[in-house]
């Protein structure tokens, strides 16, 4: 039972650091600045608040209080999601292994929670269509849940799947 819940969590906080270290060296490397996760905070609470999902003005409202610390932990709790959601597909309907190309694959498909809930739901737009840069959004958010894929199935593999 303790691989059914800490081996998704250990695997998704790995995931996450790695894509938090990739989007460091995006900016390092071609000064494209790493995902500001105080929105994220801030549509979260806000959506705790006042149950709204969809926020066209997200950044637009007023600073929520912590809203970066806010923000970086949900953004771990969505790794560690995703962690799960990894390892039901490996273990429990055999679908997913600890290959590269599992990871992949995963890290491919995973890309869709971005694309069409995350950036519609805080007003950026289906694929962020409107942001300043939407190509960039989109190849940016696909990289970034290609590592975290990858990630997954290199942490799992770790941990003796």
């Amino acid at each position: 039972m303790g691989h059914l819940i800490f081996d998704p969590i250990i695997a998704g906080i790995i995931c996450c650091l790695a894509m938090d270290i990739w989007q460091r060296i995006l900016f390092l490397a071609f000064n494209i600045p790493p995902t500001n996760w105080s929105s994220a905070g801030r549509w979260f609470v806000m959506f705790l608040r006042n149950q709204i999902v969809f926020n066209k003005n997200l950044d637009n409202e007023n600073p929520v209080k912590y809203e970066l610390a806010i923000g970086w932990a949900f953004h771990y709790c969505v790794a560690i999601g995703y962690g799960f959601a990894y390892y039901f597909l490996m273990v429990d309907f055999n679908i997913l292994s600890t290959s590269i190309l599992s990871g992949l694959t995963f890290g491919i498909i995973s890309v869709s929670i971005p694309w069409f809930f995350y950036l519609p739901v805080t007003g950026k737009g289906f694929m962020g269509n409107k942001t300043p840069n939407p190509t960039l959004t989109k190849l940016l958010s696909t990289s970034s849940h290609v590592v975290v894929g990858i990630f997954l199935a290199i942490g799992f593999s770790l941990l003796g799947y």
